[in-house]
């Protein structure tokens, strides 16, 4: 079975975790776990609690295939060289590592994003909140979630994108289905 831990910080976006773990857990069989800093429960920006099964640096999240971190201010000035190295040695084992709105920091302080395309909420916001990270050239302006690899990045207003890239990922041979997901959320904003 395929194991996705996510990432939450307090003030975790509810808009950016959910269709990400829901498509997995719903669609995939993904087995979801939740980390927190701590090992404490997090509550969202929404106001929902979310109960931790592990704390960021727990050695047994290193068994995991997917690793998902989910957007909050929190990942602002956010360090912690253990979880830095975790997600290093998830990358160079092959694993998926998702970052998406002020988690792209992490990723970025990590070094994942040395030789990567990339995006997050900005070009230069990223670099503001990790100065002098390796891998600034490989940026993408980019609305929808930009996958180098095994590394997928997305701005905050890209969840759905995200959801998909992940999981087209984790599960390759439901790339055409993947696609009609996303032509589904799509057609909110194309009707004028």
């Amino acid at each position: 079975m395929t194991i996705a831990v996510a990432f939450l910080q307090p003030g975790w976006a509810d808009w950016e975790a959910g269709p990400v773990l829901a498509s997995l857990r719903e669609y995939f069989g993904v087995q979801i776990e939740i980390a927190t800093p701590t090992g404490d429960p997090e509550t969202s920006i929404g106001g929902v609690l979310a109960a931790a099964d592990y704390r960021f640096d727990d050695p047994v999240l290193s068994d995991a295939d997917v690793y998902l971190l989910i957007g909050s201010e929190a990942w602002q000035g956010y360090e912690n060289d253990a979880v830095f190295g975790l997600l290093r040695q998830a990358h160079a084992d092959g694993k998926i590592v998702a970052g998406i709105c002020g988690a792209t920091i992490a990723l970025a302080k990590a070094g994942l994003l040395a030789g990567k395309a990339h995006t997050s909420n900005g070009k230069d916001w990223l670099a503001e909140q990790a100065p002098g990270y390796a891998g600034a050239e490989g940026y993408v302006e980019s609305p929808r979630a930009v996958v180098d690899g095994r590394i997928v990045t997305a701005a905050g207003s890209a969840p759905v994108t995200f959801s998909a890239e992940v999981t087209r990922l984790v599960a390759p041979e439901a790339s055409e289905r993947l696609n009609g997901y996303v032509a589904m959320f799509a057609r909110e904003f194309g009707e004028g």
